[in-house]
């Protein structure tokens, strides 16, 4: 498996790849998310995203097929009465196709958000889970994805959900 940075080329592959999870979202939460018409729905967004210098999208691949992407966006907080100054790394989607669950992609891709972070020097990565039924996670910067913990208590595997690892060394 390949992951590769996206280019503005990959519009229209990482809009038809997030048609799955907008489905699951949209069948979960029908007043928030939208159930997306076509494959392209998401074209001019993913433009936009990688157009802007915040932003990363990262493309896994197997076989010239593209399996799944992680959109990661650099946040940064100026203090405030309640908050110190804060930088940190947003995972604001992940997406896998079906057919490739249970096969490595998605931990590869967040293994791929972990180096980005690593790269930038950010303390912390945020994941803001997809069933809205959460508060967002924070995680240390010291992610040790062999020797991992997971939130539920479970070791780091292929059955956790990815809104359960809490990494940490």
């Amino acid at each position: 498996m390949n992951i590769r940075k996206a280019v503005l080329a990959d519009k229209f592959t990482l809009s038809a790849l997030c048609v799955d999870v907008q489905h699951l979202h949209a069948e979960n939460h029908p007043g928030i998310f939208k159930i997306p018409k076509n494959t392209d729905f998401a074209a001019v967004f993913f433009e936009d995203m990688l157009a802007d210098p915040q932003v990363v999208v990262y493309v896994a691949e197997e076989n010239g097929q593209a399996l799944g992407y992680i959109l990661c966006k650099l946040m940064e907080r100026a203090e405030n009465p309640f908050t110190y100054t804060m930088r940190y790394l947003l995972i604001d989607q992940i997406s896998v196709r079906p057919e490739a669950h249970r096969k490595g992609v998605g931990a590869a891709l967040i293994e791929r958000a972990v180096t980005l972070a690593a790269e930038l020097e950010l303390p912390h990565i945020q994941l803001i889970p997809g069933d809205l039924t959460q508060t967002p996670m924070f995680f240390s910067r010291n992610w040790d994805l062999k020797n991992s913990t997971i939130v539920s208590g479970e070791t780091l595997n292929e059955k956790a959900p990815l809104r359960d690892f809490l990494w940490a060394r």
